[in-house]
């Protein structure tokens, strides 16, 4: 098979084109809503060969669709048929699931990609379903769009864990701020006694929760204070009650009326931080359960990652061999420098793409940060970073290269974490562990995916790229 200019899966798709009447070669775009979709028949010539239609994405509304394309499909006497569903946030899983049941062909298109198809044909600013429909039929008769990821159960229970979790944390992390505001308003001065956080210590956590009044911590004294705390199972030392005490008697206070009020809503807050807290506990816990039946178990061998930031990059990376190399993957996570040249001139300075998944970005960024926090080698090479002049973004993106590097190759190989093993790698050039064919990929010949060396000192020219 020769190269195509959209890559692999164009070329894999067009193949089974040659030869064929485009007129007996379909197309089915679904733009999908929130409980409506739109969709048309096209041949590959671009004649319409259902107008466009609305159904509802129920079972019935989908049989409607089935059966409309089988109409198509024995008008045409068709032998292709493909059909194009736009990757809308999450609306679009079950529709494709129920299209895959009836045994279609079913690709996904990206929404980006479609935006793009549609301001190609001088419609960027007029936006209709009918148009969206129109730049997803002339993506799918070029060969665009890729299958959906199939999952295990181990793998798709990983993956809806870590989408769990990672809400409920950063609803806490929202919650932690307002409730922090409050007491600031209600106790000011109590988050200056503890040096780590007052939500973050066990006595803290007992004094906001059930004695957060300045006035009663200034009665009951050190020493009551301490007997208070230690009657919840938690210990308090002579100077940290102390310097609790002292803030208490210095403590600005509200007028009554408003304080009564702001302790209410306080305490409501509070309880449902410990509600956010136990729901993370849990979400933890099965991730912990699940991790064993999935490839990113082997990433626990790692300084560093545990079972949180080894679940969120395996569950976002998913099967490892459904990407065609580490390249593949890291520019599937936005991360990669963004180019642009024009008659031979690059512009320099441009930051990291973003068009990708957020989510991968994110686990990526944290599992480097979890090798350099514990791993020496990682850790040297961001200080060696940093001392060269990188700010500590563009170093916290190429740590994560090079992590991303490393924990692919072992889901690949399924091989535990070598130190000695990645000490012969590094000094050889090549910042891999394992012997996993992670070799550079052309994506297509008009958007190569980046071209990723092995070698430290291009790394690091590669990176500079971000600034």
């Amino acid at each position: 098979m020769g190269r195509f200019v959209g890559g692999e899966l164009q070329g894999e798709f067009m193949q089974r084109l040659r030869g064929i009447d485009p007129g007996r070669c379909l197309v089915v775009p679904v733009d999908v809503g929130k409980s409506m979709a739109m969709s048309l028949v096209a041949d590959h010539f671009g004649e319409i060969v259902t107008t466009p239609f609305e159904f509802d994405l129920t079972e019935t509304g989908v049989a409607e669709l089935i059966e409309v394309v089988s109409q198509a499909e024995r008008s045409r006497a068709a032998v292709v048929v493909r059909v194009g569903v736009e990757a809308a946030g999450h609306y679009h899983r079950t529709a494709v699931a129920r299209l895959r049941k009836a045994g279609l062909d079913v690709v996904e298109l990206n929404p980006g990609a479609v935006k793009q198809a549609r301001a190609q044909q001088l419609l960027r600013a007029l936006k209709s379903d009918a148009r969206d429909l129109g730049a997803m039929a002339e993506l799918l008769t070029r060969g665009a769009g890729r299958p959906p990821e199939q999952r295990d159960q181990a793998l798709s229970t990983q993956v809806a864990w870590t989408a769990h979790r990672r809400r409920k944390v950063k609803a806490r992390t929202a919650l932690t701020n307002q409730v922090l505001a409050q007491l600031d308003l209600i106790f000011p001065g109590l988050q200056g006694c503890f040096t780590t956080g007052v939500l973050t210590t066990k006595a803290g956590r007992v004094i906001v929760r059930d004695l957060v009044d300045p006035a009663r911590i200034k009665r009951l004294g050190d020493e009551g204070l301490r007997r208070f705390v230690a009657r919840r199972r938690v210990q308090l030392t002579r100077p940290k009650a102390a310097s609790i005490i002292a803030a208490a008697r210095n403590a600005l206070s509200l007028p009554e009326a408003e304080l009564v009020a702001r302790n209410a809503v306080f305490s409501a807050d509070i309880v449902l931080l410990d509600y956010l807290d136990t729901m993370i506990g849990e979400a933890d816990q099965q991730l912990s359960e699940v991790l064993g039946a999935t490839p990113a178990a082997v990433l626990t061998s790692l300084p560093g990652v545990s079972v949180v930031r080894a679940s969120n990059y395996g569950a976002e990376i998913g099967d490892p061999w459904r990407f065609r190399s580490a390249e593949a993957a890291y520019r599937f996570s936005g991360l990669v420098p963004a180019s642009y040249e024009s008659a031979r001139k690059a512009r320099p300075g441009q930051h990291i793409s973003r068009e990708g998944s957020v989510e991968l970005r994110e686990a990526i960024i944290e599992l480097g940060k979890g090798l350099s926090q514990f791993d020496p080698d990682f850790a040297h090479y961001k200080r060696r970073l940093v001392s060269d002049g990188k700010k500590r973004s563009i170093a916290a993106v190429a740590v994560g290269h090079r992590a991303h590097r490393l924990a692919f190759s072992m889901l690949r190989s399924q091989r535990p974490y070598d130190e000695a093993h990645w000490a012969r790698s590094v000094a050889t050039g090549r910042s891999v562990m394992a012997n996993a064919p992670i070799g550079t990929h052309q994506n297509d010949v008009t958007c190569p995916s980046p071209t990723i060396t092995f070698t430290e000192d291009l790394v690091l020219h590669k990176h500079a790229l971000l600034r």
